[in-house]
């Protein structure tokens, strides 16, 4: 079977599994190759696998269940998201060598082996900290405060919409925030304070398309860069000034680019 696996060979697939399931049946069967056949080939292997024999949309579901497996045991071990791990675009995972030595102590010793040869580790690098250096200030520490004290204040589903579109908007300017899961590490610094219960009914709101007030958003976001001790940051019309405006776009992409809105304003 491993054979085949490796050469992508369908018909002698096909051909071992119509045999082994007259001679063992189908639920020993099934156990033969997730528990022995399986763990033993590689990555690729065992992708092509489970979507050619799953389908897709089972992979998926699997893919997801191990990426929250990971993310849990990562995170009950004290390592960060974002920091020590990150998951990318198309499910890839980044990890750093003290995450890959926590993953290999998870498994059985016969099974390390094979599971670090097909472990790449490397830095996980931090967009966060260059966008900060680029703005001067401690423009994440002092949004992920903000965003605190506005839980306090919100309801649940407020408070779910309002860091939907928060982070929508900062990813959407800049997406490498994506690639080191920034946004669940952002979620949870801004929930710790809350009770689990709560905590957990704003993660699972099931508004799917999030609407929140796009100008108290800009207004932390001001804040956060520096501008929290301002007397006012939008004139008696409720405008922000175009150097406030200018500010806002290096940080946040709202319905339109702010950039777009600057270049219409009569000087």
């Amino acid at each position: 079977m491993l054979e085949a696996l490796r050469c992508r060979d369908l018909a002698a697939i096909n051909t071992l599994i119509a045999r082994w399931q007259k001679t063992i049946g189908e639920e020993k069967l099934t156990d033969v190759i997730v528990n022995q056949v399986i763990v033993e080939c590689d990555s690729d292997s065992h992708r092509w696998f489970v979507q050619h024999f799953l389908g897709q949309s089972k992979y998926q579901k699997m893919q997801q269940q191990a990426q929250n497996h990971v993310f849990h045991i990562l995170v009950n071990t004290g390592l960060e998201p974002g920091k020590d791990f990150s998951f990318g675009l198309d499910s890839e995972m980044i990890i750093s060598d003290r995450a890959k030595q926590t993953l290999l102590n998870q498994l059985p010793q016969q099974h390390r082996a094979l599971f670090e040869a097909q472990l790449q580790s490397s830095p996980v690098l931090n967009p966060m900290i260059a966008i900060e250096q680029q703005l001067g200030c401690a423009f994440f520490t002092n949004l992920a405060q903000i965003a605190s004290e506005k839980m306090q204040v919100l309801s649940n589903s407020q408070a779910a919409a309002y860091l939907g579109v928060l982070l929508a908007g900062l990813v959407k300017r800049h997406p490498a925030l994506q690639e080191v899961d920034f946004p669940t590490r952002f979620i949870f610094q801004v929930l710790q304070g809350l009770s689990p219960e709560r905590a957990t009914a704003i993660i699972n709101d099931e508004e799917t398309n999030p609407q929140f007030d796009e100008t108290i958003i800009c207004q932390d976001l001001l804040a956060s860069l520096g501008e929290r001790q301002s007397h006012s940051l939008t004139d008696k019309e409720g405008n922000m000034s175009v150097e406030q405006l200018k500010k806002l776009d290096l940080v946040w992409y709202g319905e339109r680019r702010l950039a777009e809105i600057v270049a219409v304003i009569p000087r």
